[in-house]
């Protein structure tokens, strides 16, 4: 099903906006300052596996999902504009197909 222009508008204006947060002279600094994040994170995970009382799975399944976020987090920005371009895209062949 085709989407409407406004919403391919919307898509567009959400994309560029995303888009501009990686450009920003601060992103690295985040970046990087999660990637550190996620580094103790593993350090962490590892100390638990590796404990004497044996490994606590509910603590490394929350390490695991916090990773997950952050990274997830970290991606949004710099996929947006790509992801868009895929979605409107396919809008357009399946126009195309339906005309």
């Amino acid at each position: 099903m085709p989407i409407s222009r406004e919403a391919q508008n919307e898509l567009n204006r959400r994309a560029a906006a995303l888009g501009a947060i990686s450009k920003h002279p601060s992103w690295p600094e985040l970046e990087a300052e999660i990637e550190r994040k996620i580094e103790k994170l593993q350090r962490a995970a590892m100390r638990i596996a590796l404990s004497d009382e044996g490994a606590d799975q509910r603590r490394l399944d929350t390490i695991r999902g916090t990773i997950a976020g952050l990274r997830w987090m970290i991606g949004v920005p710099t996929r947006a504009e790509s992801t868009v371009e895929r979605f409107v895209r396919e809008q357009l062949e399946q126009e195309v197909e339906a005309a």
